[in-house]
């Protein structure tokens, strides 16, 4: 079993957040995680992060895949009236793939590498999202 652990990397002036998730998580790791995100949202958002503006890259290669009741926490997470203008999400695996997409919504793409997931990131928003 792989320790779950967590990075957030806000940067206010450019609009990005990068988290970095790792390792078997379980649903107190997941309730702890969202709290720090919620948190650091606020403190972009006073910081002057304009709503809406945000891109998120989420990269999950090194974290396993979730059990059922962590899944549907990690969807309330990732909701519609997140800042988040795009979010990437990196995975590894088929399996990892599919359950990721589950969350999904139109301003979400998932990706097996950070270089795509960048350049969508940053692409215009008319940018086709990968399926």
């Amino acid at each position: 079993m792989t320790k779950p652990t967590y990075k957030i990397e806000p940067d206010v002036r450019g609009e990005f957040l990068r988290l970095t998730l790792t390792g078997d998580w379980g649903a107190e790791i997941a309730a702890r995680f969202a709290d720090d995100v919620a948190a650091t949202l606020q403190r972009m958002l006073k910081s002057g992060l304009r709503h809406g503006h945000l891109r998120t890259l989420i990269d999950m290669r090194e974290k396993n895949v979730l059990p059922q009741e962590v899944a549907n926490h990690f969807a309330r997470m990732v909701r519609p009236d997140s800042p988040s203008r795009k979010i990437a999400l990196i995975v590894s695996g088929p399996l990892h793939r599919l359950q990721t997409k589950r969350i999904a919504d139109h301003r979400h793409a998932v990706f097996g590498d950070e270089a795509t997931a960048l350049a969508w990131l940053y692409a215009e928003d008319t940018a086709e999202r990968p399926r």
